[in-house]
């Protein structure tokens, strides 16, 4: 009788490594030496970077019928193809939803879920949310301070504190009161953090940039998050937020004159802007340009689309554009340099509902810890 051969241990972590998400979590239960070595940190960090997790496409689709809402959280092939509709995996589905706002990230494969409650005092309700495990974990309530005001907006971040290994939500509450009579708008700082599972507010020296763009995507890199804010005399200015030092800052963007919109994003491992003009279809050209680590800025791209009116939505492996065609309520994939237009198979509810695309990866990352 032959007794059992363990696989040496380089090549079951080469193995385990080109698995999906969904096998390694059942994988866990077959002993504890696997359990321990798939919920290892390091094994976390190579399979999320691994050549095999490839980058895929998740749309986030809210549409209203009857006075209800629906959610579908939909997965996209790695490779999409034209003449072939790609497969939707609807990774998460939610039916009658009454008070859903928003989805913000992905950061190491996690998203910030917010709802919002409208009939009552409490502040905004949020969670982290893992699609591959399948992790929801609700935070607590914000708490600030007394105000009086009234008219305020929320803005949030997720990001991930490489010092601490903890990840934190910075939530940013602007009242706009006395905006219009030439004030400059209030903010409230309070930052949650995962380990301690609790909220702290903060006093910082917050930049004059309370003005803060929604970005494409999660524009977290290296420890900071960054905005686009307002700009004055054509140029961009950049907030930033280290989720270490818990610190507020602020540099310059491109000097972009003509350029009548813009989004800030990540390419590749780079900081990043997409701008252009979506109001000229078949003529709009779309330029994007990368941060050097001096500080510079470098084009990388430039499209121009030969689709009719149109929203840029994201962009995808660095050189392709989603857009969102307004005549007829689509999401298409450009790739420029065929010029091919690829519908994705959305039908999107533009009157009343809301749509969110991601870049995403898949990511073995415990939210329960």
């Amino acid at each position: 009788m032959f007794g059992r051969r363990h696989l040496p241990e380089d090549l079951l972590v080469d193995v385990l490594l080109r698995l999906p998400v969904e096998s390694l979590v059942r994988f866990k239960c077959v002993c504890k030496h696997w359990y321990a070595l798939i919920t290892s940190p390091s094994f976390i960090e190579m399979h999320f970077h691994h050549k095999h997790n490839h980058a895929r496409l998740l749309i986030c689709n809210l549409t209203i019928s009857d006075k209800s809402k629906s959610i579908a959280f939909s997965l996209l092939p790695a490779k999409i193809v034209q003449g072939i509709s790609p497969e939707q995996k609807i990774v998460h589905q939610l039916q009658r939803v009454t008070d859903f706002m928003s989805i913000a990230g992905p950061v190491d494969g996690l998203f910030l879920v917010e709802k919002a409650a409208f009939f009552d005092e409490d502040d905004a309700r949020l969670a982290l949310w893992n699609p591959a495990t399948r992790e929801f974990w609700p935070l607590p309530p914000v708490s600030f301070e007394p105000q009086p005001f009234k008219d305020h907006d929320n803005q949030f971040a997720l990001g991930f504190d490489p010092l601490t290994q903890d990840y934190k939500v910075l939530c940013i509450r602007t009242f706009w009161d006395d905006w219009g009579l030439g004030v400059s708008p209030n903010c409230i700082v309070s930052v949650y953090s995962l380990r301690n599972n609790s909220w702290r507010n903060l006093r910082p020296d917050f930049p004059d940039c309370c003005n803060l763009h929604e970005p494409i995507g999660a524009t977290h890199l290296n420890g900071v998050y960054y905005w686009l804010s307002g700009r004055l005399d054509n140029i961009f200015r950049i907030c930033s937020f280290d989720m270490g030092s818990e610190q507020f800052g602020e540099m310059q963007g491109p000097d972009i004159p003509k350029a009548q919109w813009g989004k800030l994003m990540l390419h590749g491992d780079s900081l990043a802007i997409l701008v252009g003009d979506p109001g000229k279809p078949m003529t709009s050209i779309y330029d994007v340009w990368v941060m050097n680590l001096e500080g510079s800025w470098t084009k990388v791209l430039s499209v121009q689309p030969q689709i009719v009116a149109h929203w840029p939505r994201s962009v995808w492996e660095d050189d392709k554009m989603i857009f969102e065609i307004t005549e007829t309520s689509q999401l298409v994939l450009y790739d420029p340099t065929t010029g091919q237009v690829i519908d994705l198979g959305f039908q999107l509810d533009l009157i009343m509902g809301r749509s969110w695309v991601f870049n995403y990866k898949q990511s073995l990352v415990q939210i329960k810890r």
